[in-house]
């Protein structure tokens, strides 16, 4: 269980800059050459030319925009391979450009190793590659170990009230002194961040218990299921900057985010503008469900208007991943993600030291008892 912990948390901490570290891994793809006159192309020229490059018969899903200047536009594409196997597809394409820059497999049908390594990084971290329906195998292991931290702080709580001999590591005491003394203030100390990381990541995992538990509490919507275009006779669908236009009358502030494309011809678009307000950078909470041939608005999504359960539910991802709080945030979410292999490592060092003594203390035991008979 303990090395299990060690794994959750090393991948946790690569993840927090999984954005980055993608992007960099990858540069040739998502990187591109800002023009002197930075505008993007138009939106359908973009989806134009991912098209072009993309597997017959394979149906567009998302047009993401790049999270800033620099970097690649992505759509990505669901296609039926020659297998049998349903595949995912990224087309990456430069914005100012309209010019596909390059294209990726993000998943060859169930293979979970068919994933870019950030991907199976994530998916790893979720459900140690077996599948969403194991993830919960993930929750129960970090309900363990969430058990085990407040054992631990029962443990540590100083009943002779000496604070500052709980509260610090003695550095010229004996290796053994050192490495119980070592454990103690790492959990201490990384304590509280590290049972927020656990709580977040078992409420996303249980999501529907969550929502489930939110909701007596305060109010949860649940998200719209029946938005359908009405397909007009001899009239075909509006462009995505005429849908974008429609979700810009809703919110005029704000970051285009992505393009959720109609997946029939009853589907809609759904453009996201995310605020820079908004704690997850990694979606949007701000979306405008629009009529794929009238551009009527269907549905919004606000976050200004939602309860304080919908809050709360909103920032778990942030928080679980450190993107709240920008760099600084992620950065911390790295160290946290340390805290198990150090907490590991230093209790299994203690067992081993208090294993060796009760042994060294047995033999100690039979000599005497040989040498008195």
């Amino acid at each position: 269980m303990g090395a299990l912990f060690v794994l959750m948390g090393l991948s946790g901490s690569i993840l927090a800059f999984r954005q980055a570290i993608d992007e960099r891994l990858n540069a040739r793809l998502m990187q591109v050459q800002i023009p002197e006159q930075s505008a993007y192309r138009p939106l359908d020229e973009i989806l134009t030319a991912a098209k072009a490059v993309a597997p017959m018969e394979s149906l567009p899903e998302r047009l993401t925009m790049p999270r800033h200047e620099g970097l690649a536009a992505s759509v990505t594409f669901i296609a039926m391979g020659d297998d049998g196997q349903t595949d995912a597809y990224e087309v990456l394409i430069d914005p100012y450009r309209a010019k596909v820059t390059g294209q990726r497999v993000l998943m060859h049908g169930d293979r979970r190793l068919s994933q870019p390594l950030i991907r199976i990084l994530m998916d790893f971290h979720w459900t140690l590659l077996l599948g969403p329906n194991k993830a919960y195998l993930i929750g129960i292991a970090a309900m363990f170990l969430f058990v085990s931290l407040i054992a631990g702080l029962y443990l540590w709580w100083p009943r002779n009230g000496n604070w500052r001999q709980a509260l610090t590591v003695k550095w010229n005491a004996t290796p053994e002194r050192i490495t119980q003394d070592l454990h103690k203030a790492i959990g201490l100390y990384l304590c509280i961040a590290l049972m927020m990381s656990l709580f977040t990541g078992m409420a996303m995992i249980f999501k529907p218990q969550t929502r489930a538990l939110v909701g007596l509490m305060s109010r949860v919507r649940q998200e719209p299921q029946n938005a359908k275009s009405r397909p007009l006779p001899g009239r075909p669908p509006i462009s995505l900057d005429a849908a974008v236009a429609a979700a810009n009358a809703v919110f005029p502030d704000g970051r285009l985010h992505w393009i959720l494309l109609p997946a029939s011809p009853k589907g809609v678009y759904t453009v996201g503008k995310q605020a820079d307000s908004e704690p997850n950078r990694s979606i949007t909470n701000r979306n405008v469900t629009v009529d794929q041939y009238s551009g009527a608005v269907l549905h919004v999504e606000d976050r200004e208007n939602y309860s304080a359960g919908e809050r709360f539910l909103e920032w778990l991802y942030p928080l679980h991943c450190g993107e709240a709080f920008g760099n600084p945030g992620r950065a911390l979410i790295s160290i946290i993600g340390l805290a198990p292999l150090a907490l590991f490592t230093t209790g299994f060092l203690r067992w081993r030291q208090r294993r060796g003594a009760r042994k060294a203390g047995r033999e100690v035991t039979f000599r005497q008892k040989s040498a008195s008979r």
